[in-house]
């Protein structure tokens, strides 16, 4: 009898789960992002409680790109090598993956194929939901479905703006005057110079760049050449020309210039890990780092307290600043043949809206694609400090130029350009140890330029 009675609530909580398009005990595989990137993850923890509060018929089975069980040398290739088995094997065991242009181009590369964007993930950009929660510029700019595949794929939840970061406790303590903004070449060569009579000096070893395996010292180069160009869009403009490779000259020569004073980099910058790397230079061992504004959050989640002393600013211009280095990128994408497609759908949704955007300011203290319910400044909702003034300043001050990461030197050479970022960021250290000349780097690539 009392099972009798139990089954009319039963019927009523099945119909109750199939209006909301699920059936019970549906599965959603998701490989979420930012482990230990401090309120990052918080972000990402949120969205997964939320997302299960308001479906409870899913069961939600959630991994981390950084913890998968999956061939790579970091979390991106952990994510592509998972996407590229799943292509490979026709089994789509993750409904939402971990994915932005730089996954995309591992998945590329692994299975041979610039184009499988097309046929393994699902368009976004006509659902009324996606076109309604992005900025414009996402919608009616050519550069960001270009870089996966002619597709858009999810939310560009995340935005960011490569710089210089400096160690304010380092400074302090060699003397050395830091210009956070406005800062030119020649105050980054006159940096190197006090640091290296500071090192014999005191019988130190303190690097100039703090450098490691990871190494983005193209963000550097890229902000030096374009400031070299007549405007911002012929400083992004993917064509070649003569004149474009006498620039290509002159921004070789400042890295050489470097090259004059011991420890511009750490000696183990070709074997040092990432790790490492991040625990070294907030103990103290580096006045630089190249990176983005994202670092904010991995600063803050290794040590609340060292963190401070970490300051992004406004890189190095030879003749006047002519564009950010940064980029909006999208995290995550549905694969076309998910198994619970809806569901899918409805996490990217949520990561959408616009509060979310909010939250999102508040927490990374970085820019986002997503639409905001009000246009707030972001001092509003990223509090009153110097990661915040850093982000507002950029913002306010080129906010009517293009910010775009190009990495390899399309922007130099347009379809003649024959060097991958990994061999400009290998090349420019070897040119700022004194192992390669600029002309010598300089004549081997035109060369390769005049053979294509």
């Amino acid at each position: 009898m009392k099972i009798l009675k139990l089954f009319p609530l039963a019927a009523i909580l099945s119909l109750i789960i199939s209006t909301n398009g699920f059936a019970a005990n549906d599965k959603l595989n998701w490989i979420g992002h930012w482990k230990g990137e401090d309120k990052r993850e918080q972000l990402v923890m949120e969205i997964k409680k939320e997302f299960e509060f308001l479906n409870p018929d899913v069961d939600v089975n959630f991994t981390f790109g950084k913890d998968l069980d999956a061939p790579g040398r970091n979390r991106k290739w952990k994510a592509a090598n998972n996407i590229a088995q799943m292509i490979k094997s026709g089994n789509i065991t993750w409904d939402v993956v971990f994915l932005d242009y730089v996954v995309y181009n591992h998945v590329a590369e692994i299975i041979g194929d610039p184009d499988w964007g097309s046929k393994h993930l699902l368009d976004v950009s006509n659902e009324p939901w996606f076109q309604k929660s992005q900025k414009d510029f996402i919608l009616n700019t050519p550069y960001y479905r270009d870089q996966i595949g002619g597709l858009l794929v999810g939310p560009y939840i995340e935005g960011f703006i490569t710089c210089l970061w400096y160690n304010r406790k380092v400074a302090g303590q060699t003397g050395i005057q830091v210009k956070e903004r406005k800062m030119t070449a020649e105050d980054f060569i006159s940096y190197a110079r006090e640091l290296s009579d500071y090192n014999k000096k005191n019988n130190t070893s303190i690097p100039l760049i703090k450098l490691c395996v990871w190494n983005r010292l193209e963000v550097l180069f890229e902000y030096l050449y374009k400031s070299l160009c007549p405007d911002p869009q012929y400083a992004i403009d993917q064509s070649y020309s003569p004149e474009k490779a006498e620039l290509f000259l002159k921004t070789l020569n400042v890295f050489e210039e470097l090259a004059k004073y011991p420890l511009v980099l750490n000696a183990d910058y070709e074997t040092l890990a990432h790790d490492k790397w991040h625990r070294q230079y907030l103990n103290g061992d580096g006045l630089f780092i190249v990176a983005g504004t994202y670092m904010y959050s991995h600063f803050y989640g290794m040590d609340p307290v060292k963190f401070k002393d970490l300051i992004p600013v406004e890189p190095p211009v030879i003749n006047k600043m002519n564009g950010l280095v940064g980029d909006y990128v999208t995290t995550f994408a549905v694969m076309k043949n998910s198994k619970n497609r809806k569901a899918a759908i409805n996490l990217l949704k949520l990561w959408s809206e616009p509060r979310l955007a909010e939250k999102w300011i508040s927490y990374t203290k970085n820019p986002t694609a997503l639409k905001q319910h009000l246009n707030s400044p972001f001092s509003e909702t990223m509090g009153d400090d110097v990661y915040n003034k850093f982000i507002m300043d950029m913002s306010v001050e080129y906010s009517d130029m293009p910010i775009r990461y190009i990495r390899a030197l399309t922007y130099i050479f347009g379809e003649k350009n024959p060097v991958t970022p990994n061999e400009l960021r290998t090349k420019l250290a070897l040119i700022m140890t004194g192992k390669l000349t600029a002309r010598q780097y300089y004549d081997d690539v035109m060369q390769r330029v005049g053979d294509k």
